[in-house]
């Protein structure tokens, strides 16, 4: 899982020679890790900023007089929309953790409108830069004894 997280294109015969299997036990494992939704995909790591001249900006948000039917509703609504790139329900103080990528001020409060109906608060903060992004950590590495 490793080779495979650190290089989704490579192939079954690079990989089963990292990990010293056969090509078709290799293969078998990838199949069966997959399956069980272990592997959930592969993806290019695209940078929207420069590809499409866009801004992003993480957003924290509270429902107002929160209610397990207000947060299905503002859940479908964030499902929606795809400039909402990242959405995490989270314990606290608020209740969501969102990303969101738009290419300017005007085009942020379009995105942001439908979710207005639902009556929250939000505080949003344009991203200057990213320090560190997912794709960058090695998720499996995680696993390993001692990093816990």
């Amino acid at each position: 899982m490793t080779a495979l997280e650190r290089n989704g294109r490579i192939t079954k015969a690079e990989l089963s020679e990292a990990v010293g299997l056969s090509a078709t036990p290799c293969s078998m494992r990838i199949s069966k890790l997959e399956a069980a939704g272990l592997i959930k995909g592969y993806h290019a790591d695209v940078d929207l900023e420069q590809v499409g001249n866009l801004s992003q900006f993480a957003v924290i948000v509270s429902i107002r007089e929160w209610t397990p039917d207000r947060a299905r509703q503002f859940e479908t609504i964030v499902a929606g929309i795809p400039q909402i790139v990242e959405c995490d329900a989270v314990f606290g103080s608020v209740d969501y953790m969102m990303r969101i990528y738009a290419a300017h001020a005007q085009h942020y409060r379009e995105i942001m409108e439908p979710l207005l109906a639902i009556e929250l608060d939000y505080a949003t903060f344009p991203i200057s830069r990213s320090v560190r992004a997912p794709h960058e950590v090695s998720m499996t590495a995680l696993l390993a004894p001692g990093s816990r």
